[in-house]
């Protein structure tokens, strides 16, 4: 993933952070996070901090920049996460997001984690990855206000082609279940309109 600010200027005192428009397809993923601490998170706050990587500039701009001042909460992303126990082995694989009748919108990477933090398996994880298909607005890292919009950014799915989250969400949370098999996912993957083919064996 290529993120990187605007190349100011000397004598520019803002930092414009935006994202690099890539070649070709730049595929679903936004953004992700792998291999985080469940113990490092602030659930009451409703935040899981991260700093995306290449957005600190190049040159003087990075060698001067503050990384503290770029933190950005992503608990409001969706998309697709695995858990992992102690030993990095995959014990559950989910998707946050899926709209169904019950849930208008559905629920955020963060609502998701959260609840398994407090659920029967609670004691059964502690590390997580996280893939995220919502893009951010850019912002500016010189002011109050797009502090605030880091901390709660306002996520937009961007369609590509005739995709749409909802498929997106299902196939690959059931990628991640056929794939990894994870202990606490107790059905399988929802691959109902693929055809499973089995190896043949001479």
């Amino acid at each position: 993933m290529n993120i990187a600010p605007d190349a100011p200027d000397e004598n520019d005192e803002d930092v414009v952070l935006t994202r690099e428009e890539p070649a070709g397809d730049s595929g679903f993923i936004k953004f992700y996070g792998l291999y985080w601490r469940k113990d490092l998170i602030e659930w009451n706050a409703r935040e899981l901090l991260g700093q995306p990587g290449g957005w600190m500039g190049k040159g003087k701009v990075a060698a001067n920049f503050d990384r503290r001042k770029l933190q950005m909460n992503f608990w409001g992303q969706k998309g697709v996460y695995v858990l992992y126990d102690d030993s990095l082995h995959p014990v559950y694989a989910g998707q946050a997001g899926l709209t169904r009748r019950d849930s208008a919108g559905g629920q955020a990477i963060g609502d998701r984690l959260n609840m398994h933090r407090q659920g029967v398996y609670r004691n059964g994880w502690s590390l997580f990855s996280w893939f995220g298909f919502m893009e951010v607005d850019k912002f500016n890292l010189k002011t109050e206000k797009d502090e605030a919009r880091r901390l709660s950014p306002r996520w937009e799915f961007k369609a590509q082609g005739e995709s749409n989250l909802n498929l997106l969400l299902a196939s690959f949370e059931a990628i991640l279940i056929e794939g990894f098999a994870p202990r606490f996912n107790a059905r399988g993957g929802d691959l109902k309109k693929a055809v499973l083919v089995n190896q043949f064996e001479n």
